[in-house]
């Protein structure tokens, strides 16, 4: 779904934060924490890695903000638009990492932009943050030694975006993150009245299920698969 040096870049840093920050209260959430929740029951499924992600959402602790940023300062990520966003601008000809005074001489088809958005369950100051009720009880569980959100509240946030996005390409990893969760988690899921609206809204979308019948199913063929599935969840509050 992503150019590969694209997620292949936001793998080896958020490898690199977690590497900095094991003493920190922090967790991925977004579409790579979908990754470290799915991949091991994908992988036994389709016998290749579940899809990858382009850009790094993180949940830090509020009592962690003034460490955390020292951190993403020294892995040259740059203040971006957002007030919760950072950014690491990559350039391809030069194979580095550049500035963005550096990017603006650049031409656009040369760079990487990799974002990293920061989540909290308190109002952050000195680093900047979206402070959302989901978070202020929040669980962390590890997966392949990284920490991540719980699948239900993932699901949750989740189920959020995919009813705010005002980008298709966005929708549309949402869509097929959700399908995920819902069918190669191991954890016990619970469905909220958010999970089956979204479930019902891709039921009635023919273009998001033949997406995650492609992307997901590696077969558009396979859309009415995709109908059924999702269906089970719609019409029903316990999984089957």
């Amino acid at each position: 779904m992503y150019d590969l040096k694209e997620t292949d870049l936001s793998y080896e840093y958020l490898q690199k934060i977690f590497k900095e920050s094991t003493k920190l209260r922090i967790a991925l959430l977004g579409g790579w924490a979908v990754y470290f929740h799915v991949n091991e029951n994908y992988k036994k499924a389709f016998g290749e890695d579940y899809l990858k992600s382009r850009d790094i959402d993180l949940f830090v602790d509020q009592n962690c903000e003034k460490e955390f940023k020292l951190i993403i300062n020294s892995l040259e990520f740059q203040k971006s638009a957002y007030t919760f966003r950072y950014e690491l601008i990559y350039d391809r000809a030069k194979n580095s990492i550049i500035n963005s005074e550096t990017s603006r001489k650049r031409p656009i088809y040369d760079l990487i932009y990799i974002f990293l958005d920061i989540f909290s369950n308190k109002t952050t100051k000195a680093l900047g943050s979206w402070c959302i009720k989901e978070l202020q009880k929040v669980q962390i569980k590890e997966k392949n030694k990284i920490p991540i959100l719980d699948v239900n509240t993932l699901l949750l946030l989740k189920c959020n975006s995919f009813f705010e996005r005002e980008k298709l390409d966005k929708e549309y990893k949402d869509a097929c993150d959700i399908y995920s969760l819902l069918f190669y988690s191991s954890e016990e899921l619970k469905l909220s009245r958010e999970v089956i609206e979204a479930c019902k809204k891709i039921v009635q979308r023919d273009d998001l299920q033949e997406f995650i019948a492609d992307n997901v199913l590696k077969d558009s063929l396979k859309k009415s698969i995709v109908r059924r599935n999702v269906q089970s969840f719609s019409d029903d509050t316990t999984r089957p």
